[in-house]
């Protein structure tokens, strides 16, 4: 089945001479599919060596909640104090990759002078690899307000994370499913487009949702051992649907370091 692939996928970081890693910042529709690629980004900045790393973890992520006040602003800045601590441990300075999930309402309301704490903080960290994740819930013209701001602080990236349409996630699932010897019927294609039209993408994207459904339906199977090598419509009624992950069990929420 597909996997990640953190080669492939990113290969213009290994044009990237030691020394010179830019910062990243990535937007998109889906909080899930911005983590997963975070996480690509700190493995491959890690074992590239990219930066130097000193500090109890090689990368650490934190929620920066929405605010417009510098009470609000300031208790962010005392969190994320406490992580950039824990991380640091014993040494007399962390070296390492900080992620920061941006509420989804700092690309509906855009920036504000609050963020100055925080730009003042990456502007002061030159050694500290920033990859800031900016998910979008709905269009908006503030969207690349706070990258704009932030590119006058060191080098960034801005890369955008598309999601595949329902009909690119209709056909991996068809491909994926053929490749472990399982055919799918007209009327388990239809089920799954209806199943994909009505979920949001918003916490979890698509393709990850309909590879995690294919693992589910082929354990249903071997715990069936006389079933069919087709997956029919019934197969999805015993799927508890297409659900979005619950919120706190990503990067970022609800906790510090990791």
């Amino acid at each position: 089945m597909v996997g990640n692939n953190y080669t492939n996928r990113f290969t213009f970081l290994d044009k990237i001479p030691y020394g010179m890693c830019p910062n990243f910042y990535l937007s998109g529709k889906s909080i899930g599919l911005l983590e997963n690629t975070a996480m690509e980004i700190a493995k491959i900045v890690e074992k590239k060596k990219l930066i130097d790393f000193k500090g109890v973890n090689p990368f650490f992520s934190i929620l920066m909640p929405y605010y417009n006040s510098m009470n609000d602003a300031a208790q962010f800045m005392n969190r994320l104090l406490d992580s950039y601590s824990i991380a640091r441990d014993c040494y007399d300075l962390y070296k390492g990759i900080l992620i920061v999930e941006c509420s989804e309402e700092w690309s509906e309301y855009g920036y504000n002078s609050t963020l100055e704490m925080i730009a003042s903080f990456i502007d002061s960290h030159e050694e500290i690899c920033f990859i800031i994740l900016m998910p979008e819930k709905k269009a908006s013209r503030y969207r690349d307000s706070l990258f704009g701001e932030l590119t006058k602080h060191h080098l960034w990236l801005h890369l955008e994370c598309e999601t595949l349409d329902i009909q690119e996630c209709i056909s991996l699932f068809c491909r994926e499913a053929e490749s472990i010897g399982y055919s799918v019927n007209d009327d388990a294609i239809q089920k799954l487009n209806n199943l994909l039209q009505e979920r949001s993408e918003f916490l979890t994207d698509n393709k990850t949702a309909v590879l995690q459904l294919l693992k589910q339906i082929h354990l249903n199977k071997i715990l069936q051992p006389r079933g069919s090598n087709q997956i029919v419509e019934t197969d999805f009624s015993i799927i508890s649907g297409l659900g979005d992950k619950a919120n706190g069990t990503g990067i970022g929420f609800n906790s510090n370091v990791r």
